[in-house]
């Protein structure tokens, strides 16, 4: 399995999959659907932090609430740290996200990403990062995304899995 490293290192590269509806992400118009798989897989990491220092659209916010975690917006904003009333707006406005807001959006899409290689199964995948995790003090992997050193902590614990070592 390969995991999808933090911010700024290398990254597998593969096209995204393809869909019927498109919007313009970097510069590319590509399927609605598969935006969030385009920034995980297609774009190095460069390109990755471009994105993020530009802002990432803020509907991402709903389809990964949604479509990736199963879980309320308000759910992914309160664990993210995200001011409900600022991204709601933004949201309804169609803007962007801030990059510090959307650096917490991509840490969300590593982690899921890395977990549904761990899990293989996006259900799962999606489960295991709303459970109690006594190695993060009883909190679940999404309330601690909100941060490096927390994002960095889930991370190791998924690629002890990887690697067989008991997490």
């Amino acid at each position: 399995m390969r995991s999808n490293p933090p911010p700024g290192r290398d990254m597998p590269t593969r096209p995204a999959p393809h869909a019927t509806k498109s919007l313009v992400v970097a510069g590319e118009s590509v399927a609605q659907t598969d935006d969030i798989e385009t920034f995980l897989i297609r774009f190095d990491p460069l390109e990755q932090r471009r994105q993020i220092r530009e802002g990432m659209e803020a509907a991402i916010i709903e389809r990964v609430a949604k479509d990736l975690l199963h879980v309320p917006v308000q759910t992914l904003l309160a664990n993210l740290n995200l001011p409900s009333s600022t991204i709601l707006r933004k949201m309804a406005r169609e803007e962007r996200l801030s990059p510090a807001e959307s650096d917490r959006v991509a840490r969300v899409l590593y982690v899921r990403q890395l977990a549904v290689e761990v899990f293989e199964d996006p259900a799962l995948a999606a489960a295991w990062m709303q459970r109690s995790n006594a190695e993060l003090a009883g909190l679940s992997p999404l309330e601690v995304l909100d941060s490096q050193p927390g994002y960095d902590r889930v991370r190791e614990i998924l690629l002890r899995v990887i690697h067989g070592v008991s997490a």
